[in-house]
This record gives structure tokens, sequence and C-alpha cells, in this order.
């Protein structure tokens, strides 16, 4: 496995293995953007449910992201094509974060703790309550319902089990 030197609080890992961990965590980013989109859909399935009075529908953050990327270099999205290029910002983001979890993980001592939850928190805070509202894509944490934040954060949770439980058996199945 992995022989840390404890001079440094990064471990120096066998070459050639940041590829493949980066790759392997691409996939359990994947994989966490599946269980994410699931978690949602469910938790908004059950939300339909207890909700009287449905409010207009805000633009996603993601689809917002898809449209002013495309904006600069003269693409207009509307419609199914702006969900589209919105779902595909949501897989790049997932799997891009799950990459760079991968990276970490045999590399930072902290980066594999708590079974992705400290993971799934982290992007919950740095992404959803910091980087978005930031950003313009959505409105800031405090004029955001409660109910909203929690969804979002149950949502980030599953996301980083599922990828760091991916992680971790793909890794175990490949050494």
């Amino acid at each position: 496995m992995i022989r840390w030197n404890r001079s440094l609080p990064f471990a120096r890992p066998e070459r050639g293995a940041l590829l493949k961990d980066i790759l392997i965590g691409a996939v359990g980013g994947a994989l966490g953007t599946f269980a994410m989109n699931q978690a949602q859909a469910l938790m908004a399935k059950l939300g339909e449910s207890k909700q009287q009075d449905a409010s207009p529908q805000q633009e996603p953050a993601t689809e917002k992201a898809a449209r002013k990327l495309a904006e600069p270099v003269g693409v207009h999205l509307e419609g199914e094509q702006k969900k589209r290029a919105g779902n595909a910002v949501h897989w790049s983001y997932g799997t891009l974060w799950g990459a760079i979890h991968g990276a970490m993980h045999e590399r930072v001592p902290l980066a594999g703790r708590l079974f992705g939850v400290g993971f799934g928190l982290g992007l919950f805070l740095f992404g959803d309550e910091l980087a978005v509202p930031v950003l313009g894509l959505a409105p800031p944490p405090q004029k955001v319902p409660v109910k909203t934040h929690l969804s979002a954060l149950a949502a980030h949770l599953v996301y980083g089990t599922a990828a760091e439980g991916t992680y971790r058996v793909v890794r175990r199945a490949l050494s």
C-alpha cells in the first residue's frame, strides 16, 4: 500500500498511481452524481405530495451555468436544449470533483475519512452555499428556505458516500 513520510502531511504513493486514482475517482464521481440525481428525484417526489400550492420553479443553477457558458460563444439555450446542457454541467461537475477526490484520497490523510460524509458536506458548503451564490447562479443562502438547504445537504451526502464507496471498491478490486 502507501508508505507515509512522517515529516510531511502527504503520502508518497507508487509512481503511476495518481492517474489510476484520478480515473477511479472520476468513476466514483459519476456514480455519486447518479445516486445524487436519484436522491433529488425522490425528495422532489416526496415534496410534491406534501406541497399544496405550487410556486413557480426557479431556473436550476446548472442550467443557468450552462446558459452563461454558452452565451459568450453565441449559443442561445432554451427549453430541452438548456435542460440537457444543465445536465452536462451537473455530470461534469460531479465527475470532476470525484476525480479530485480520487487524486487526494491516498495522498491527503483526511480525504478518505468518514466514508464520504465529509466529502459530501464539503461540496455542499463550498458549492451550494458559497460558490453557486457568489457566481450569481442562485440567491444568497439566507434567502433560500431551510427545507431547500436540507434537501441539498442530503443529496450531497448521498453523492459523497456513493463516490467514496465506489472509489474504495474499485481501488481494492484493482489492487
